[in-house]
């Protein structure tokens, strides 16, 4: 029988080093600047890269092959001009990027994080670099699915306050008055709380639900759908200047929600409200078009519930409306004043801020996958 111990390596081997390679999904390569050529070290671990274990012109290859994902080929360009525009004494230059690199099967494209050591001559010319590849594409997933978990509204599957009101923002920034138009609409469940008192909370958490299936498949997915409140929901309508279209979509929404529930000896009706305002007859900020349509949706509750309104000049506003809409221009102040914060930032703080999430990943990470060969 082998001993054993004769295999355990006593210090680092090519061995170990394949072996911590592998485990860390690294790869490693040389590119020789001179000559534009791109080779991977020997005898390096398997990967899931389609990426050639030598070839030339590298600079223009790595992008016109389809190498590196179209969307991140500027970074080439950045890369060189720092190399070639590196005016400090140092004969060395370090780089550190993430981008997108083909795979060889699906998915097609693997978030990577590429650190690269170029060396210059004596006439400060850039000769070489040594580089390698980790191949980051689950942490990468862990990390969206993070930020959709963030940004979406567990209970009905739509957006959540905060972002739907920042993607309306920013969508209305981006208009012309002049030749864009844009319909806002307010969706509000008529008496949801004696649904909820009737028939339990978790009855009306799936009429919540149900509210949400039926907005997402009502409108087309280019248009902002989020939950606003308990039983209030925003949608925004890029391009809908017809308010008879409008008009058609939403009575048929609330056609579509508009029944009676039974359980047992309790029975109760239950219809949704949908108010309305169009950019930029209506307003054109977010503030205006939300009030405008907030109005609208008290106008339909005052003719009856059940059905839909486009705001009108002319229609009365109550003292409840003017409170509710002063609480709604505070939170738009406030989440303004957050954007205002984030926007002053200098590029390095965010740098570094992601640098520190992206290292706790990482660590998250490695702990899971311990805890997973543990087990």
């Amino acid at each position: 029988m082998a001993n054993v111990s004769a295999i355990i390596p006593k210090e680092f081997t090519p061995t170990v080093y394949e072996a911590l390679e592998t485990q860390d999904n690294v790869i490693f390569f040389q590119w020789d600047l001179t000559a534009d050529t791109f080779k991977l070290r020997k005898n390096t671990c398997r990967h899931r890269y389609d990426l050639p274990a030598r070839f030339t012109r590298a600079s223009t290859r790595l992008a016109l092959d389809g190498i590196v994902h179209p969307d991140d080929a500027n970074m080439l360009e950045s890369y060189f001009h720092s190399i070639f525009h590196n005016h400090s004494a140092d004969q060395r230059h370090q780089l550190s990027a993430r981008l997108r690199l083909r795979g060889r099967k699906k998915p097609q494209w693997l978030w990577s994080e590429i650190r690269l050591i170029t060396y210059y001559n004596d006439k400060h010319i850039p000769v070489v670099a040594f580089g390698n590849i980790r191949n980051i594409q689950a942490e990468r997933l862990w990390q969206e699915r993070i930020n959709r978990r963030a940004s979406i509204d567990e209970l009905t599957g739509l957006l959540c306050k905060g972002t739907a009101q920042k993607q309306i923002c920013t969508a209305l920034r981006q208009l012309s008055p002049e030749k864009d138009s844009v319909t806002l609409l307010i969706v509000d469940a008529d008496d949801f709380k004696s649904i909820n008192d009737t028939f339990g909370h978790l009855f009306g958490d799936a009429v919540l639900r149900e509210m949400g299936r039926a907005i997402n498949s009502n409108f087309r997915q280019t248009d902002i759908r989020g939950r606003i409140g308990g039983d209030e929901f925003i949608v925004m309508l890029p391009g809908m200047a017809s308010p008879e279209v409008t008009a058609r979509h939403c009575a048929r929404l609330c056609r579509s929600l508009s029944r009676v529930f039974n359980a047992g000896s309790k029975t109760h009706a239950f219809s949704i409200s949908v108010g309305a305002a169009q950019f930029p007859q209506h307003g054109q900020s977010y503030r205006e078009l939300f009030n405008h349509a907030d109005q609208a949706l008290y106008e339909a509750k005052r003719r009856g519930k059940g059905q839909y309104v486009l705001y009108d000049h002319d229609m009365p506003i109550s003292s409840e409306l003017i409170g509710r809409q002063d609480n709604s221009a505070a939170a738009v102040s406030s989440s303004q004043a957050v954007h205002d914060t984030e926007q002053s930032e200098t590029i390095v703080e965010l740098q570094a801020r992601v640098q520190e999430l992206e290292s706790t990943l990482s660590c998250m990470e490695k702990l899971l996958n311990s805890l997973l060969v543990k087990q």
